[in-house]
């Protein structure tokens, strides 16, 4: 009787830490959420899914420079299938990428599009973001990276182990990976604790290193 008793008690205990790991693993519905770059410019992020499909938009505006990057597409559990990517300025469109599974046609608006065959999904960096953070820093086969100008191949995603940060005067710990695209990388750093949103991005691009560092936000209407 008794080891009929654990064996449940245990069976019971197993389905529960099941249950927060899926639950850990599951998309928000909505998160809003505010970065600042290592020029102390604030950077919004909204993600939003709803009847199977995504959008993530990310903002920067000042009286000078506006630019917002957008990413739309379709889900499967927790896999992104982007269909869309726009980077606009000062309100107007001024490159874009829109994938077909099979292909990637990107460029400029100022100049002729371009076509590329892929054998893999492309990501731009903050979609990236959401598909390695929900998915233990695992990307598809033949993953392609592009900011609407350039496609891009990637490398393996590498581990760079878990580490401490600050986000909105508090230290969580959080999941750090590194990916390289040409001779450029790519740093994301995940929280478990805040469902593995992105906190850090962190990217090199011609040289020059740009960081995003989470300081506040909500998720599905709850402060962080």
């Amino acid at each position: 009787m008794k080891l009929k008793l654990w064996a449940k008690i245990v069976m019971v205990w197993a389905g529960l830490m099941l249950a927060s790991i899926i639950h850990a693993g599951e998309l928000p519905q909505r998160a809003q959420l505010q970065f600042v770059d290592n020029n102390g410019l604030s950077v919004n992020m909204d993600f939003e899914q709803k009847g199977g499909k995504f959008q993530i938009s990310t903002d920067l505006s000042l009286l000078i420079y506006q630019m917002q990057f957008v990413s739309s597409g379709t889900l499967s559990g927790t896999m992104l299938n982007p269909l869309t990517y726009t980077d606009s300025r000062f309100g107007k469109l001024y490159a874009q990428a829109r994938f077909n599974g099979q292909s990637v046609d990107y460029g400029r608006v100022s100049d002729t599009s371009r076509h590329l065959a892929v054998n893999g999904p492309v990501y731009d960096m903050f979609a990236l973001a959401w598909q390695l953070g929900f998915n233990q820093g695992k990307l598809p086969v033949n993953t392609y990276l592009t900011n609407g100008k350039k496609v891009y191949p990637l490398d393996a995603v590498k581990n760079l182990g878990s580490a401490q940060i600050m986000v909105n005067g508090q230290h969580i710990e959080v999941s750090q990976y590194s990916i390289s695209r040409g001779d450029d990388r790519v740093e994301y750093a995940f929280a478990p604790q805040l469902n593995n949103i992105p906190v850090r991005i962190s990217y090199m691009d011609n040289g020059k290193v740009y960081t995003l560092q989470l300081k506040a936000g909500q998720i599905n209407g709850k402060a962080i």
